[in-house]
C-alpha cells in the first residue's frame, strides 16, 4: 500500500479545496511558521480515526472546522479524504467491504452541530470499520506512521503502560486485542443473560400454578359477560331509537330560522363589500402617497451623498500631497544603504574563498589519512580469519579425539549388559509360549456364542427400519400437508391484507376531492355518495367510470336545504368544494325519461345503454337517469365514431376500456398504470367488486384450510402410534445391540491379547538374535577405535602451537590500527572546523544580496507611486465639478414632488369620511342578525342536549363492547325467571312477538342488566386469558430452560476463544518485542556512534499487560532517566525507536512533522542516513524547515498564506535535466539550499512571486 492522495475542505486553515498528490519516495512540505503546514498531518491522523480534539491541537471538534476570516466567512463543515492505493483484500474484509478495490479512500466529515459520516469509497460506514480497516497494518491514529515533534517527549516520557500501544501495532496484535474485547463484552453479556434467564425460570414456574386457578374463574366470568353485552347494548338501542325522533322534531324548526339568518347574512355581506371597495381605494391613495414622499427622501439622500463626495475628494487631495512628499524622502533613503551594503557584499566574498581553498587542501590530506587506515585494518582483518580457522581446527580436533574415547568406553558397558538380558530372555521364552496355549482355547468359545447373537440382532434390526420407514412417508406426507396448509394461510392472510386495504379505502373515499370527503364526514342528513349507491359489473367499471367522471363523487341528501346546509359549512370553513345532488327535486324527469325510453324502443340503438348494466335502489334511478339517459357503451372508438355520425351526437358513446365521445363531439381517453388486478389504482367502482371477490374467495380458502387440518391430524395421530412401537423396539434393538457390543468387546480383548503376546514372542526372539550380532559387531569396532586415538593427540599438539602464533601477530596489528585511527580523527576535526568557517562566511552573503535587491525595489515602488499620486489628483478635481452640478438639478426636482404630496393627502380626508358613514348602516344590519340568532341559539342548546345523550350512549358502548350502535340490530327479548338458577333469556322476531302477544319489558331487561353486573362484579378481578396465559408460559418454560442451555454452551465457547487470543497475541508480541530490542541496540549505537540502550519489559509475568521502559545512554553519559537527555538526544532516540520499528514491520507510509527542528547539522545528516535506508520500503511526508531535509525530497509542497488565514499550496517536483523522470535520484546531502544549475522545475501548479 501506498499513499496517493490527500484532500481537504473547510479543515483549519485549509478553506478551499486543497488536493496534494504523493508519489512513491520522499514529499517534503514547507513554508514559513504560522502557514499552516502541521494542519497537513493532522488532516491525516483525523481521517485516520482521531478522536481527542486535544491530539488536534483544539478544545472541541469543531475546531477542526474553517472558522472564517476578515474576508472570508466561516464554514459549516470539514471534510478530508485520503485515498490509499495497492490496498489488500485482507483488510477490505475487516473493513466489512466484500468488493474488492485496488484503491480505497478514506473521507470523514464533522459539522458544527457536532454531527459527523465515515465513508469508504463514497460508502457509508462506521468509525469502527475504518480503525478494522487499519489494524495491524502501522498506519492507525495511534501508531508509528505519523510522528509529530511533539510526539517525541510522548513517547519519551508517557507511561510504560501507554509506550507498550506502537509495539502492539507493530506486532499486528491490535485486531486480536480488539476481538478480544469484543468476546470480554460478549461475555459480560452472557453472564448477565444467564443470571436474567435463571430469574425468568423462577419467575414463571410460580407463575404456572397461578394460573391452574384463573383458568376456571376465567370461564365463568366470559358466560356472564356475553349475556350482559347483548343485554345492555339492546337497552342502550332503545334509548337511541327514542332520542332520535326527538332529536329530528328539534331540527326541523332550526332548519325554518336558518333561513331568516341567510336574509339577514346577505344583506351585511352587501354592505361590508361596498366597504371593503372604499377601502381598497383609500389604501391606493395611501400608497400614491408613500411612493410621493420616499421620492422625496431619496432626492434628499442623492443631493447629502454629492456633498459627501465633494468633501472626501477635497481631503483626498490633501492626502495626495503629502504622500508625494514622502516617496521623494524615501527614494534618496534607499540607495544611500543600497551603496553600503554592496561594500559589505564584497569583503564577505573575498572571505569565502580564501575559507574554499583550505577545505579543499584538508580534504585532500583527510583522504591520505583514510587509505592508510585502510591497509592497516586489510591486514588486521586477514589476521583474525586465519585465526579463526586454525581454532576452530583446534576444536575439531579435540572433540573428534573425546568422541572416540566415549565410544570404546560405551562398548565395553554395552558388552556387559548383553550378557544378564540374553539369561533373562530365555526366562521369557517359556513362560509366553504356555500363556498363547490358554488363549486361543478361550476365543474359539467366544466366536461360537457371537455369531449366534449377531443373527438375533439382524432379526430386530429389520422390524425398526420398516418402521422407520412407514414414519419417513408419514413425515414427508405431513411436510407436504403443512406445506400446502402454510401456503393456504398464507394466501388467505394476503387476501385478508388485500381486503382490510381495500375496505379501509372504501370507508375512507379515497380518490375524493377533500371537499366531497369533508361533506360525507362532517354534515347531517347525507346519505352517501352516487358510488357508494351504485354496483356494476367487472367488464363495465371503466367504462361507466369515463362516462360519470367526477359525477361518482356526489354527495346524496333528501332535501335541497340540507344541500345548501353542507356547501355554507365547506364555504365558510375552507374545506372545499363539492356536488350535491338532493333527490326530493325529482331529478331526471320521469315523463321526460319515459318519452326517451318510447323513441329509443322504436329505433335500433348502435350500443348497449349504460343504465342497463348498473344495479342500484329505485331512490337514486331518477338521478341516474339524469346522468346517463343518453349514454351507450360500445365496442371501441371506431364504432363510437360511426354511431355519432348515425346519430347526429344526441348520444354520449362510452369504450368498454374507457373512452368516451361526448354528445360535443370531444374525444377522452388513455390509460393509468395498473396494479396487481389489472385495475387502475384509483378505480372508486372495482374497489367495491374487489371487496366482495376477496371475500368470497377467503370463505373459500378456509374451507381448504379446514380440509387440510384433518388431514394433518390423522396423520399425526398415525405417526404418534407409529412412534410409540417404533420406540419399543428401538430399546429391544438397543438391549441385545449392548448385550452384543458387550460380548465382541471381551472377544476383542482376547483376539487384542493374542495379538500382544505373539508380538512379545516376536520380540523376545529378534532381541535375543540380535544381542548375538551386536555383542560380534562391539568386538570388531573398538579394535578400529583404539588405533585411531594415537593419531589424534599428535594432530591436536601440532594446532595448539599455530594459534600461539597467530595471536602474537593479532595484538601487533591491532596497535597500528589504533595509532592510524588517531591520526585520521585530528585531520577530520581540522577539516570540520575549516567549513564551519565557510559556510558561516556563506550565511553572510545571502542578506546581503538580499538587502540590496530589496533597497532597489523600493526605490523602483517609491517613482511608481509618484506618477500615480498624479493621476489620482486630476481624477479627484474632476469629481468635485461633476457633484456640484447635480446638486442644482436636484434640488428643483424635490421641490416638485412636495406639491403632488400636498393634492394626495387631501383626496384621502375625503375618503375617509365616505367609510364612516357606509360602516353606521352596517352595524344596524349585523344588531337584526345578532336577534335572530340568539333565538336559534336556544333552540341548538336543546338539540345539542339530545345529541350529547345520544353521543354518550354511543361512546359507552363503543368504549364497554367495541360495537358501534348504529351498527346493531334492534330485537324482541323475553325474559323468565326460573325458580332456581339463573334467568333465561331469549330472542324472537317481530312476528314471532305478534303471535305469542307478547311486548318487551324493558324495566326487566334493565333489572336483567344490573342483575348480571352484580354476579360479574362478585367474581371479582378477572384475567380472561388464563388459559392462553396457561399454555403460553408452559410454552415460555420450555423456551427459557434451552436458551439457558445456549447461553451456557456460547460462555465455554468464548473462554475457548479468549485463551486461544491471549496465547497467540503473547507470541505474537514477543516475537516482535525481541527483534525490535535487537535493532534498538544496535541503531542506536550506530546514530549516537557508542552508548548504550535498550527496551525493557516492567512486568515479564504477564507480558500481554505490561508496560515497556526505554533506556538511552549516550556515549560519555550515565543519566538515570531519559527525560534528562537534550531535545536532540530526544529526538535521535525516538528516530532510533522508530526505525528499529520499521526494521521489523514498515509502515507503508510515514508522515514526519518537523521533526528534525531540534537537531543540529551533524544530527540532521545522521537522520537523512538513516532514513535513506528505508526508502525502498516505505512513502515519507516530511514537514520541515531543514534545507538537508528538503535537499532529498523527490517532490516539494510549499505552503503560503496570499490571503490572511487561508492556506495554499504550491507543488514542485525535482529531476536532473539530462535524465527521464523514471531515473530521479535524490540531491545529494551537502548540496547548496537553492536549486542547482543542472536542475529544472516539472509542472509547477502554482507561480510564486516575490
Amino acid at each position: 500500500m501506498y499513499l496517493k492522495n490527500l484532500t481537504m475542505l473547510g479543515f483549519k486553515s485549509f478553506a478551499d479545496k486543497t488536493s496534494l498528490n504523493f508519489q512513491p519516495g520522499v514529499t517534503a512540505i514547507v513554508g514559513p511558521n504560522g502557514c499552516g503546514k502541521s494542519n497537513v498531518s493532522d488532516a491525516i491522523r483525523w481521517v485516520l480515526g482521531e478522536q481527542s480534539a486535544k491530539a488536534l491541537r483544539g478544545g472541541e471538534m469543531a475546531d477542526v472546522i474553517f472558522n472564517g476570516t476578515d474576508g472570508r466567512k466561516a464554514i459549516g463543515m470539514a471534510e478530508v479524504s485520503l485515498t490509499i492505493g495497492d490496498v489488500d483484500e485482507e483488510q477490505l474484509k475487516a473493513a466489512g467491504m466484500e468488493i474488492s478495490y485496488n484503491e480505497v479512500t478514506i473521507t470523514r466529515r464533522v459539522f458544527r452541530d457536532g454531527g459527523s459520516e465515515y465513508f469508504i469509497n463514497k460508502v457509508s460506514c462506521r468509525l469502527k470499520d475504518i480503525q478494522q480497516f487499519f489494524m495491524g497494518t502501522g498506519m492507525g491514529k495511534t501508531s508509528y506512521s505519523i510522528m509529530a515533534q511533539g510526539n517525541i517527549t510522548q513517547i519519551l516520557s508517557s507511561k510504560p503502560d501507554d509506550r507498550r500501544m506502537v509495539f502492539e501495532e507493530a506486532a499486528g496484535i491490535t485486531k486480536f486485542k480488539a476481538q478480544k474485547k469484543e468476546s470480554l463484552r460478549k461475555l459480560e453479556a452472557t453472564d448477565q443473560n444467564l443470571l436474567r434467564v435463571e430469574d425468568l425460570i423462577k419467575e414463571v414456574k410460580r407463575q404456572i400454578g397461578s394460573l391452574q386457578r384463573q383458568a376456571g374463574k376465567a370461564r365463568r366470568y366470559k358466560e356472564f359477560a356475553a349475556q350482559l353485552q347483548h343485554l345492555d347494548t339492546q337497552l342502550a338501542r332503545h334509548q337511541f331509537d327514542i332520542l332520535q325522533t326527538e332529536i329530528n322534531d328539534r331540527e326541523t324548526h332550526v332548519e325554518k330560522l336558518k333561513i331568516e339568518i341567510e336574509v339577514c347574512n346577505e344583506s351585511v355581506l352587501r354592505g361590508e363589500n361596498e366597504i371593503q371597495t372604499l377601502r381598497q381605494l383609500l389604501a391606493e391613495l395611501e400608497q400614491q402617497i408613500s411612493a410621493s414622499q420616499q421620492h422625496g427622501h431619496e432626492l434628499k439622500g442623492q443631493i447629502d451623498r454629492h456633498d459627501s463626495r465633494i468633501h472626501f475628494n477635497e481631503e483626498r487631495l490633501r492626502e495626495l500631497e503629502s504622500q508625494n512628499a514622502k516617496a521623494f524622502q524615501e527614494i534618496t533613503q534607499s540607495e544611500e544603504r543600497r551603496l553600503v551594503a554592496e561594500q559589505e557584499l564584497e569583503n564577505v566574498t573575498e572571505k569565502l574563498n580564501a575559507a574554499i581553498q583550505q577545505v579543499e587542501e584538508q580534504r585532500h590530506v583527510l583522504e591520505e589519512k583514510r587509505v592508510a587506515l585502510q591497509a592497516v585494518e586489510g591486514d588486521l582483518m586477514q589476521n583474525q580469519e586465519s585465526l579463526r580457522k586454525t581454532q576452530a581446527e583446534l576444536f575439531s580436533a579435540a572433540q573428534q579425539l573425546s568422541r572416540v574415547r566415549n565410544e570404546i568406553n560405551t562398548l565395553d558397558l554395552q558388552k556387559q549388559g548383553n550378557v544378564v538380558r540374553l539369561e533373562k530372555l530365555s526366562s521369557e521364552q517359556v513362560q509366553l509360549a504356555e500363556e498363547k496355549a490358554r488363549l486361543e482355547a478361550r476365543l474359539t468359545e467366544f466366536a461360537n456364542n457371537v455369531e449366534l447373537e449377531k443373527l438375533s440382532i439382524q432379526t430386530q434390526r429389520g422390524t425398526v427400519e420398516e418402521r422407520q420407514q412407514r414414519l419417513r412417508e408419514i413425515q414427508q406426507e405431513m411436510n407436504r400437508v403443512g406445506q400446502e396448509l402454510d401456503k393456504v394461510l398464507r394466501e388467505q392472510a394476503e387476501k385478508r391484507s388485500r381486503l382490510n386495504v381495500l375496505e379501509q379505502l372504501q370507508d375512507s373515499h379515497e380518490g375524493f376531492s377533500a371537499g366531497a370527503l369533508a361533506a360525507l364526514k362532517t354534515a347531517q342528513n347525507v346519505l352517501g355518495s352516487l358510488a357508494d349507491k351504485i354496483k356494476v359489473p367487472d367488464q363495465y367499471i371503466a367504462a361507466i367510470e369515463a362516462a360519470l367522471g367526477q359525477q361518482l363523487q356526489l354527495v346524496l341528501t333528501e332535501q335541497p336545504e340540507s344541500a345548501q346546509q353542507i356547501l355554507a359549512d365547506l364555504s365558510t370553513n375552507k374545506k372545499g368544494k363539492a356536488s350535491i345532488a338532493a333527490l326530493a327535486l325529482n331529478i331526471g324527469d320521469s315523463s321526460i325519461a319515459n318519452g326517451d325510453r318510447q323513441r329509443d324502443a322504436g329505433s335500433t340503438l348502435p350500443g348497449t345503454r349504460a343504465l342497463s348494466v348498473i344495479e342500484s335502489d329505485e331512490a337514486i334511478r331518477p338521478l341516474l337517469e339524469c346522468l346517463l339517459g343518453r349514454t351507450l357503451i360500445v365496442p371501441d372508438l371506431a364504432t363510437a365514431t360511426t354511431a355519432f355520425r348515425d346519430t347526429n351526437g344526441t348520444y354520449d358513446f362510452v369504450t368498454e376500456t374507457g373512452e368516451l365521445l361526448s354528445h360535443h363531439g370531444i374525444f377522452t381517453g388513455g390509460q393509468q398504470n395498473a396494479n396487481n388486478n389489472g385495475k387502475a389504482p384509483s378505480s372508486i367502482l372495482g374497489r367495491k367488486n374487489q371487496i366482495d371477490e376477496l371475500k368470497l374467495t377467503i370463505s373459500q380458502l378456509q374451507e381448504q384450510i379446514n380440509e387440510v387440518s384433518r388431514c394433518k391430524g390423522a396423520l399425526q395421530s398415525e405417526q404418534t402410534e407409529l412412534q410409540a412401537s417404533l420406540q419399543e423396539a428401538q430399546t429391544e434393538l438397543r438391549s441385545q445391540e449392548v448385550a452384543i457390543a458387550t460380548r465382541q468387546g471381551e472377544f476383542n480383548a482376547l483376539q487384542n491379547s493374542q495379538r500382544v503376546l505373539n508380538q512379545k514372542i516376536q520380540t523376545v526372539d529378534f532381541e535375543r538374535d540380535n544381542l548375538f550380532a551386536q555383542e560380534q559387531e562391539g568386538m570388531q569396532k573398538r579394535d578400529a577405535l583404539a588405533a585411531q586415538i594415537g593419531e589424534l593427540e599428535n594432530r591436536e599438539e601440532s594446532l595448539q602451537g599455530q594459534v600461539a602464533e597467530y595471536t602474537s601477530g593479532l595484538e601487533q596489528l591491532r596497535a597500528e590500527r589504533d595509532v592510524a585511527n588517531a591520526t585520521l580523527t585530528e585531520t577530520k576535526v581540522a577539516l570540520a572546523t575549516q567549513e564551519q568557517l565557510s559556510n558561516s562566511f556563506r550565511s553572510q552573503q545571502t542578506p546581503l544580496e538580499q538587502r540590496i535587491r530589496e533597497m532597489t525595489h523600493i526605490a523602483e515602488l517609491r517613482k511608481n507611486e509618484i506618477a500615480t499620486f498624479l493621476t489620482r489628483k486630476s481624477q479627484a478635481e474632476s469629481e468635485i465639478a461633476e457633484s456640484r452640478q447635480k446638486i442644482e438639478g436636484l434640488q428643483h426636482e424635490r421641490e416638485q414632488v412636495s406639491a403632488q404630496t400636498a393634492d394626495l393627502l387631501a383626496q384621502k380626508e375625503e375618503q375617509e369620511t365616505e367609510i364612516q358613514t357606509r360602516e353606521e348602516g352596517l352595524r344596524d344590519n349585523r344588531r337584526r342578525l345578532t336577534e335572530i340568532q340568539q333565538t336559534r341559539g336556544t333552540l341548538e342548546v336543546e338539540l345539542a342536549q339530545k345529541n350529547m345523550a345520544v353521543q354518550n350512549l354511543r361512546e359507552r358502548i363503543e368504549q364497554k363492547y367495541q360495537l358501534k350502535l348504529d351498527d346493531i340490530r334492534s330485537e324482541c327479548i323475553t325474559i323468565t325467571f326460573a325458580d332456581e338458577g339463573p334467568a333465561q333469556v331469549q330472542t324472537l322476531t317481530p312476528e314471532e312477538m305478534a303471535q305469542a302477544g307478547v311486548a318487551t319489558d324493558w324495566n326487566e331487561v334493565a333489572g336483567q342488566v344490573a342483575a348480571l353486573q352484580k354476579r360479574i362484579d362478585d367474581i371479582g378481578p378477572v384475567n380472561l386469558v388464563a388459559i392462553e396465559e396457561y399454555e403460553e408460559t408452559e410454552q415460555r418454560y420450555q423456551f427459557l430452560t434451552t436458551q439457558h442451555d445456549d447461553l451456557v454452551q456460547a460462555k465455554v465457547q468464548l473462554l475457548e476463544v479468549i485463551n486461544r487470543i491471549n496465547t497467540q497475541t503473547k507470541e505474537m508480541f514477543l516475537e516482535t518485542f525481541t527483534r525490535i530490542r535487537d535493532n534498538f541496540r544496535i541503531l542506536f549505537m550506530d546514530i549516537f556512534g557508542g552508548g548504550k540502550a535498550d527496551l525493557i519489559l516492567t512486568n515479564e509475568g504477564d507480558v500481554l499487560e505490561s508496560g515497556i521502559d526505554i533506556v538511552a545512554r549516550p556515549p560519555g553519559k550515565q543519566l538515570q532517566t531519559i527525560s534528562l537527555l537534550s531535545g536532540g538526544e530526544q529526538t535521535m532516540t525516538a528516530v532510533a525507536l522508530l526505525f528499529s520499528i520499521y526494521q521489523v514491520k514498515p509502515s507503508p507510509f510515514c508522515v514526519l512533522d518537523e521533526l528534525d527542528a531540534p537537531l543540529d547539522e551533524s544530527n540532521v545528516n545522521r537522520f537523512i542516513r538513516v532514513l535513506q535506508r528505508f526508502l525502498d520500503h516505505s512513502q515519507f511526508v516530511i514537514i520541515t524547515h531543514n534545507k538537508r531535509t528538503i535537499g532529498m525530497a523527490d517532490v516539494l509542497y510549499g505552503v503560503t498564506m496570499q490571503e490572511h488565514g487561508i492556506s495554499k499550496m504550491v507543488s514542485v517536483k525535482f529531476h536532473k535535466a539530462d535524465e527521464p523522470a523514471s531515473d530521479r535520484v535524490a540531491r545529494p546531502l551537502d548540496a547548496p539550499s537553492t536549486l542547482p544549475a543542472e536542475t529544472k522545475v516539472e509542472e509547477p501548479d502554482v507561480v510564486m512571486a516575490k
